[in-house]
């Protein structure tokens, strides 16, 4: 309980006039002579210090009357033990910024100084937690450890920041607030705190606010930003764009051309550098000069796509270089099952499909030419093609033992091709072939219908951009009967309702059967732009993504995939265990596995290192304190919470209550002072 007026509840030291005026006998003052009283004696007066107090009952209902009068006054209110009030103690959050900028000049060491000046403040009655932040919130000192280690947290937090080092990861100073926020909502014993958040910080323009966009900010949770500077602001920015080799993979036309290397480069506004210079590490060649004036960018060109690129000219050097990792595609075994010489005939389908698989940033096919009178197919194959030939029994057996392995199996049903064979590769019985085959006519084509596109083998057409198949025409396809139940998942049908694409799971593989091929007899499909990313949505599902290599940044999780061990920039080994997730802690060129490289950069907003203005907080709806502002924010939620109070104590009406029962107690009162006074008034004389 608490007063919404504490300074009437003094008037309850009125209760000692009542107590005085019955201590007091003072005599009537009419009195009437009679002769016959000469013959009386007078009677002495009782002293003052033999006066007893009489009629307690009355004294007590005029003392409980006053004291409800000022109680009323006084105005009662009835708090619940989880609503805030007004307290002279804080809960704060202090938040250390440890990201890659803070490395510029002695930022670390202002921003450490500055942490350990605030620790030094918070009274041992306070709540304090504290964290760094980056791209991600480390909790250093929790609310439940200071709940019951107040005493000792200046002795364990001192050397802990003493020992804490920058590192090279961007900023999300909005989800760090956002982390900071929680922790004052789901610690205990907050309830009547004052919450501040305190965030030491050089403030640059390159720190993340996405997620302040979606929260409310918290009404009760004060932020105040301690901004810590370097004497300048010159720094130039170096981010990767793309390289030749990438760009332009599978482009015939410039694989003359020497592979390039193309970055942005860009120079903050308040800067007064602009002369930069660009070069390769250990490079042989000349290294590449420039002006860049305050606030602009550019794309600069150099030759070369593997090695460390080195930027000078700035201030500060934290951002100036960029880890490139060398092309490592991986290899996809394919064997196609035919003849070798027809890969020069543009109407087999070996013709197509050897100039469709090339190479790409990712993958690098390597197709091999396999005749049917071999007994088995290469150790290692992943993908396996069939069109226009007739296997042997232990050729079949090796195809399929492939698929059971993982392998893919493509299988185009041909004229020559018997339910039998079909039976020994699939293992599914009853599938019948019709023998006719219609004859190549223009004007009778069929076309597909009913794709299943969300199926991982036709992935690519998931995409509404290439979901259009009308202009895909098919001369040729061979009728199948499928027997009920059977085990054939029918992912595709020409539009008269004919089976044209089906699979089936064998082991961990599959196997797919295509009704018509490819080649121009057949249909128009290797002339499409269908058909290229049909291949690579079969290799996708045989496990080979053709996905561009994305550089990593620091902070990203590292792609471990089947990797046993990782070799860090700097040496040193790690060997995760199954389902651990490791974070890139330091740019550099990671090795995964002794044979994959991976290159890691630091994130380019981190060089935006122009002081953001705290108008930007503020229209996230963050409520931030800063100089002077911090006492008229302070008078402000007094206000705020005083006029609260006094919302609620008026939904209460207490002071009802007290009113009611101070009449009645005044009535008692008068009732009773007036039945004593007819009981004790006697006549001064009476005649006999």
């Amino acid at each position: 309980m608490t007063w919404l007026f504490p300074l009437y509840l003094l008037g309850g030291a009125a209760i000692i006039g009542p107590i005085l005026m019955h201590l007091r006998r003072k005599p009537p003052q009419d009195r009437v002579e009679f002769s016959s009283l000469m013959f009386l004696d007078a009677q002495t007066p009782m002293p003052v210090s033999k006066r007893r107090l009489e009629n307690w009952l009355l004294l007590l209902l005029r003392c409980l009357a006053l004291l409800l009068l000022v109680l009323m006054f006084a105005r009662p209110l009835w708090r619940s033990e989880n609503e805030d009030t007004v307290s002279q103690n804080q809960a704060t959050v202090l938040l250390l910024d440890s990201s890659a900028s803070m490395q510029r000049s002695d930022l670390w060491k202002q921003a450490v100084a500055a942490a350990t000046q605030r620790l030094e403040k918070i009274a041992i009655t306070d709540r304090l937690a504290v964290a760094t932040m980056d791209c991600e919130t480390k909790l250093l000192w929790s609310f439940d450890q200071d709940k019951t280690s107040a005493s000792t947290r200046i002795a364990t937090l001192k050397p802990q920041l003493a020992a804490l080092k920058p590192g090279w990861s961007s900023t999300d100073l909005g989800q760090a607030l956002v982390d900071a926020a929680g922790w004052f909502g789901s610690a205990q014993g907050l309830s009547g705190l004052r919450k501040r958040l305190v965030v030491i910080t050089d403030f640059q323009e390159g720190a993340r606010l996405d997620a302040l966009r979606g929260m409310v900010w918290p009404e009760n949770i004060a932020v105040e930003v301690v901004r810590v500077d370097a004497p300048n602001a010159d720094n130039f920015t170096l981010s990767l764009v793309a390289s030749a080799e990438e760009s332009d993979a599978g482009n015939l036309a410039r694989k003359a051309e020497a592979p390039t290397t193309r970055v942005r480069l860009s120079n903050t506004r308040d800067s007064n550098a602009s002369d930069f210079k660009l070069a390769w590490d250990e490079g042989t060649e000349s290294p590449i000069t420039g002006y860049l004036p305050p606030g602009a960018s550019r794309v600069v060109s150099l030759p070369g796509t593997t090695g460390i690129l080195n930027l000078t000219g700035d201030a500060w050097d934290f951002d100036n270089l960029i880890y490139i990792a060398p092309s490592q595609p991986k290899v996809v075994k394919i064997v196609f099952i035919g003849d070798e010489k027809t890969r020069s005939e543009a109407a087999s389908p070996l013709f197509y499909l050897s100039r469709a698989l090339q190479q790409t940033p990712s993958l690098r096919p390597e197709l091999t030419v396999v005749p049917e009178s071999v007994a088995n197919i290469p150790a290692g194959t992943e993908l396996v093609f069939i069109s226009g030939a007739r296997l042997s029994a232990p050729l079949m057996q090796s195809v399929r033992a492939s698929a059971e392995k993982g392998g893919l199996v493509i299988a185009v049903v041909t004229p020559e091709m018997k339910a039998q064979d079909l039976e020994a590769l699939t293992g599914v019985s009853g599938v019948l072939i019709n023998p006719s085959d219609p004859t190549d006519q223009s004007d009778q084509y069929q076309m597909l219908a009913e794709v299943q596109t969300a199926h991982p083998l036709l992935r690519p057409f998931a995409d509404e951009r290439l979901r259009d198949f009308t202009k895909l025409r098919f001369w040729k396809h061979r009728q199948l009967t499928l027997p009920k139940q059977a085990p054939l998942e029918v992912l595709a049908r020409f539009d008269q309702g004919d089976p044209a694409i089906l699979a089936r799971s064998l082991g961990k593989g599959r196997i797919v059967l295509l009704t018509s091929g490819w080649h121009p007899a057949d249909s128009q499909l290797a002339l499409s732009t269908k058909f290229v990313p049909l291949l690579y949505g079969w290799l996708e599902a045989a496990g080979f993504r053709n996905e561009q290599a994305v550089s990593l940044l620091v902070g990203d999780v590292l792609p471990l995939e089947a990797a046993t061990s990782i070799m860090t920039p700097d040496g040193q080994m790690l060997t995760p265990k199954a389902g651990d997730t490791i974070r890139a802690e330091t740019p550099g060129i990671y090795t995964l596995a002794k044979d994959r490289l991976i290159a890691v950069n630091i994130a380019p907003e981190e060089g935006r290192i122009t002081p953001m203005h705290l108008a930007k907080l503020r229209e996230l709806g963050v409520r931030v304190e800063e100089g002077d502002v911090k006492a008229a924010a302070s008078a402000k939620a007094e206000d705020k919470e005083r006029l609260a109070i006094t919302e609620q104590e008026a939904q209460q009406r207490a002071w009802i209550w007290l009113l009611g029962s101070l009449l009645a107690i005044l009535a008692w009162e008068t009732w009773l002072a007036g039945r004593i006074r007819q009981g004790t008034l006697q006549p001064a004389y009476s005649s006999p």
